[in-house]
């Protein structure tokens, strides 16, 4: 299968409902995995849309496949700079060759984002971070559950 024509019908369909290419995964046997998002959430009738519209846009005819569209899972690692501008406010966990880090998105620029790390001493403020994106690793959402009693 030609991943640039699957990556535009994926891209395109994306668009046209109000989501964005996240991630795009070829494996064997013409399994065809697109993780898509937007920056208020996907409901299921997107996903929906986004699915029939790739489906009519690859001929099957040509050559059949399985096609699955998802959104990422917390557990996912965030891939682009537009799920980190979707992110601002929430906890992250960044992880860096020889270190990790973790506290709430502050800001997302071009370049780089900041974290706000807590401060060892309780009544200091906290520490803000400035984080290069070439130097992450990989960053995730940070799942917090909170206990109801």
């Amino acid at each position: 299968m030609d991943y640039a024509k699957i990556e535009s019908a994926v891209d395109n369909a994306a668009n046209d409902n109000g989501a964005f290419l996240v991630e795009l995964e070829l494996k064997p046997n013409n399994i065809i995995v697109a993780y898509v998002d937007s920056d208020k959430g996907l409901s299921i009738d997107q996903i929906k849309m986004i699915n029939r519209q790739i489906e009519s846009d690859l001929d099957r005819d040509v050559e059949d496949f399985n096609l699955t569209v998802s959104s990422p899972d917390l557990n996912r690692p965030l891939k682009i700079w537009r799920q980190y501008k979707k992110n601002i406010g929430r906890d992250l966990k960044v992880k860096f060759k020889d270190r990790q880090e973790e506290g709430m998105l502050e800001k997302v620029e071009t370049d780089y984002l900041v974290l706000s790390i807590p401060n060892k001493k309780k009544s200091a403020p906290n520490v803000e971070l400035e984080i290069q994106f070439a130097d992450i690793a990989e960053a995730k959402v940070a799942i917090r559950f909170k206990k109801k009693f």
